[in-house]
């Protein structure tokens, strides 16, 4: 909980408010499709359907994650049927990840969801409000990110 104030939050406060305000709607937008899955497994797949194959280590660091959380993650997709594992073309020590049928469709429903939870957190700014709010925010991200 916030302690509230008469002064306006940090900008770093108000960022981390703001994800876990999305994180909880996406979460119970998610819970909707009564298969176990919330925000974290729709972060996966999303970022599976930009970059499998790939190997489980490729994906914790793309997420930022540590390895036995991908584990867990991929455990939950693949007894979904969303993601098999396959011996890794060049390296025989590795297995990659690859993203099925039933993956990219799941993928896409969840985007939907997605798109709609967004749509209702920024309701209130116009379209000009709404690119000028992605503009900034990329251009902080970019800021943070090293060369």
């Amino acid at each position: 909980m916030i302690c509230a104030t008469s002064n306006p939050p940090s900008f770093g406060l108000l960022l981390r408010q703001t994800r876990d305000g999305l994180a909880r709607q996406l979460d119970a937008s998610m819970a909707e499709e009564n298969i176990g899955i919330g925000f974290t497994h729709f972060v996966g797949l999303k970022t599976l359907a930009h970059m499998a194959p790939c190997t489980a280590n490729e994906l914790a660091q793309a997420l930022d994650q540590v390895p036995s959380a991908v584990t867990r993650l991929l455990d939950k997709l693949e007894s979904l049927g969303c993601v098999r594992r396959e011996a890794h073309a060049q390296d025989r020590r590795a297995l990659q990840i690859v993203l099925t049928e039933q993956g990219r469709e799941l993928c896409a429903r969840l985007k939907k969801r997605g798109d709609a939870v967004m749509d209702y957190a920024m309701r209130d700014l116009s379209p000009d409000e709404r690119e000028q709010l992605m503009s900034l925010l990329t251009r902080i991200r970019d800021s943070l990110t090293p060369p």
